[in-house]
This record gives C-alpha cells, sequence and structure tokens, in this order.
C-alpha cells in the first residue's frame, strides 16, 4: 500500500504552479519550478520533529512525477 500522495497547487505565493507531497494530513515536502532558477523541494519537518521513513523506491517515484508533472503544466 502507497503511504505518500501527492497533488498539484496553485499558492499565492509562487508564480508557477507547485507539487506537494502528503502523508496522511501531513505535508512532506512541495516542488517547484519558479522562473530563472531550477527544479527545487521544500522538505517540511515530521510530527514532533521525529524522522520521516518512507519506501525509498516510493519517495523516488513521487519526486520524478512532480518534476514531469510542473514540466507539462507550465504556467
Amino acid at each position: 500500500m502507497k503511504s505518500l500522495r501527492a497533488q498539484v497547487a496553485s499558492v499565492t505565493d509562487r508564480e508557477n504552479l507547485i507539487y506537494e507531497i502528503w502523508h496522511e494530513n501531513r505535508q512532506v515536502a512541495e516542488i517547484s519550478k519558479e522562473p530563472g532558477r531550477g527544479y527545487e523541494i521544500e522538505i517540511y519537518p515530521a510530527a514532533d520533529n521525529d524522522a520521516w521513513r518512507f519506501d525509498l523506491k516510493e519517495f523516488k517515484a513521487m519526486l520524478d512525477d512532480g518534476i514531469e508533472e510542473l514540466a507539462s503544466n507550465p504556467q
């Protein structure tokens, strides 16, 4: 069973769309591609400052999907 889900979002503090990665009701990370910059990722802390633990292949697939999604949906 996959533990991660993702969604493309438009937020007010970004010019382009972002790709959010979620685990249950907590945001894990956000991938963005702003004008004049490369792809960037923001990684958020887990609850109680504990470490996130995910299947590496699943997390890598989410990152790859995020880059593909943002590349195919430029704003």
